[in-house]
């Protein structure tokens, strides 16, 4: 099998695993309705995501079945950076277990807050504030160097960051709503999807 196809086949695994391991947290956290306060509601930014959703589907479809379909927008990228996309993937997901980890029962597949939450500060926590999403940004955005195409990459990218971008929004203000003082400073001390420089 050549490189090329090789990469076809890893980057069919990337997305097929990120779905699998969302659906496998949505089986062991179901969402605890009787306990919510408040829900994100869908908005502007969440209906832009789902149309973006479809050309990305789309798209990544396309290349995997015949790549010359995609031909018009690939971008020559050495096989080392590929496989560096690959790398960014793996990291990724270990970022979003670790994440999963740590906030446990905490965790819904949508931003909501509930009776029971607590302010999460451990694990990747005690630097970033939104590992999750940075993991969402570091494995759905690896497409753009896997696939080497610049159409397929920059609409996972483009639908990944108008998603985590209005969860954020919601999730911040909640939370300080929330915790307060406990959790202005918490902001204060760490990066939102970066770790905070000294």
């Amino acid at each position: 099998m050549t490189s090329e196809g090789l990469l076809r086949i890893v980057q069919a695994l990337v997305i097929v695993a990120f779905v699998l391991h969302r659906a496998h947290y949505n089986r062991k956290y179901p969402p605890a309705e009787e306990e919510t306060v408040e829900e994100q509601a869908s908005g502007g930014p969440g209906r832009i995501a789902n149309l973006l959703a479809l050309p990305a589907l789309v798209s990544l479809a396309l290349f995997l079945i015949y790549p010359k379909w995609m031909a018009w927008s690939a971008i020559p990228l050495a096989n080392w950076i590929r496989w560096a996309g690959v790398l960014v993937a793996v990291l990724g997901f270990a970022l979003l277990q670790w994440s999963h980890e740590a906030l446990g029962q905490n965790w819904s597949d949508q931003p909501r807050i509930t009776l029971t939450q607590s302010l999460v500060t451990s694990g990747p926590y005690r630097w970033i504030r939104h590992p999750i999403y940075a993991s969402f940004l570091m494995i759905l955005g690896s497409s753009l160097l896997i696939s080497a195409n610049w159409f397929i990459g920059s609409t996972w990218l483009a639908m990944t960051a108008i998603d985590i971008r209005s969860r954020i929004d919601f999730e911040e203000a909640k939370l300080l709503t929330r915790f307060g003082e406990t959790y202005d400073s918490y902001k204060r001390e760490t990066g939102g999807l970066l770790p905070r420089l000294p």
